[in-house]
């Protein structure tokens, strides 16, 4: 069986990484020692999502599963046509010469795709795979997956900016006929939109009325939602919660109030908000549970692109800082300025006109108000957001999946994957 010494698909961008709408390119690279016959070299790009299980009911069993895609393009890279030649001027053959072949690929991402997720029963997967096609023998493969963020855009609600307050009682707690006292638990958050890497600030109150001396503890939750159907198409649902964090606080005698100001809560790299996928859905919680008799849950959401007010802030106290209140001209740029996780993040703003604004003026609310468009230099996300700084990107925090299929065997390429999500801020 003839092999191929390197059969590898390289991404231009070494994170490999894409916000929706975005060109996404690279190269194939084909190492040979020696000449090799071969066809043609193809390209496949797919994106799709996938939900599976298999729900046991006594001896029977049912298969449910669904998918939904996104894209998926076929082409012929035409790369091993230059290598024809013609045998007794009747039979064409391409044969491959002996070196390293570089083929290059690019392709512009839909706009409207969901971020890349790996789960228990389901996934979100972007691929890439090169296929070369010999005659008379079998394909070699190549496969490779990458990841891509959904435009979940959290500045377009400007409901999650907002202050949000959860309380939860559960009133009068009976123990052999006799009321015990009531637990109540309140919990506040500053906000309830964020991007990974940012901190949740909790502050929380118990008032316990109860006799009884109780556990607490503040928990951060996921819980995905996978819809699928039978082969008779009837639909079914499947939920995970998953816990991201656990903070123990320790007791509350019965008889007392206690109180605590702005615990802070770390994002991790978790996927955004999945909203144009239909079959699979994720969401997140910060609760605060009083001993498993009462749970106070406070939903949040989970972009991909950050609130550009708290950016506009963490930038004007950087300037106020350096003893100027307005922004050096040197930091008004066309092109990005280079990324240093140590700065700021350098901001331009201009009118509806497109005139910069040199002052920041009166306050962020004076700014917004007014409607005047924040503009951050960036060479990463798509020509929606030309102008946002350009994020980092860290591995998810549930690590690597297998991603080998059955039907879409690779002789090359991973077998594992991790999608990696954007971070703004250290």
């Amino acid at each position: 069986m003839v092999q191929l010494d390197r059969f590898e698909i390289v991404f231009n961008n070494p994170e490999e990484a894409y916000f929706a709408g975005q060109e996404i390119s690279g190269k194939v690279i084909i190492e040979n020692k020696e000449p090799k016959k071969v066809n043609e070299i193809l390209l496949e790009l797919k994106g799709r999502a996938r939900t599976y299980w298999t729900k046991h009911s006594g001896k029977s069993r049912k298969h449910c599963s669904h998918s939904e895609p996104y894209f998926l393009e076929q082409f012929n890279t035409g790369y091993t046509h230059k290598f024809t030649i013609v045998n007794d001027g009747k039979e064409k053959e391409r044969v491959l010469p002996a070196g390293i072949h570089q083929v290059p690929f690019s392709y512009t991402l839909p706009k409207s795709l969901p971020s890349s997720f790996e789960g228990e029963f389901g996934h979100i997967r972007y691929t890439c795979k090169a296929i070369c096609e010999r005659p008379w023998d079998f394909d070699i493969v190549s496969r490779k997956a990458f990841t891509v963020v959904g435009i979940e855009d959290i500045n377009s609600d400007p409901k999650l900016n907002e202050p949000v307050t959860c309380i939860e009682s559960n009133h009068a707690v009976t123990f052999c006929c006799r009321s015990t006292g009531s637990v109540t638990g309140e919990i506040k958050i500053p906000k309830c939109g964020f991007t990974p890497g940012e901190k949740i600030d909790v502050s929380f109150k118990v008032i316990n009325l109860s006799s009884k001396t109780r556990n607490m503890a503040l928990r951060f939750v996921q819980q995905t939602t996978y819809k699928a159907k039978t082969f008779a198409g009837h639909e079914h649902i499947k939920t995970v919660v998953r816990i991201i964090s656990k903070i123990d606080k320790g007791e509350v005698p019965g008889g007392t109030t206690t109180e605590w100001q702005e615990e802070a809560i770390t994002i991790p790299s978790l996927p955004p908000k999945l909203g144009k996928c239909k079959i699979l859905s994720v969401t997140y919680s910060v609760e605060f549970e009083v001993e498993q008799t009462l749970t106070v849950p406070c939903s949040i959401v989970i972009g991909s692109i950050p609130q550009l007010s708290q950016l506009l802030i963490h930038s004007k106290q950087s300037v106020q800082s350096s003893g100027n209140g307005s922004i050096p001209k040197s930091s008004i740029k066309d092109s990005p300025p280079k990324w240093d996780s140590e700065s700021c993040v350098q901001v331009t703003i201009t009118d509806e006109s497109g005139q910069l604004v040199e002052e920041l003026g009166n306050e962020m609310e004076a700014l917004l108000s007014s409607r005047k468009r924040v503009r951050m230099p960036s060479s990463i996300l798509s020509e929606l957001y030309p102008t946002m700084p350009s994020p980092y990107y860290k591995e998810s925090f549930f690590g690597a999946s297998d991603i080998s299929e059955e039907k879409e065997q690779a002789q090359f390429g991973e077998i594992s994957f991790a999608p990696k999500y954007p971070f703004y801020t250290d």
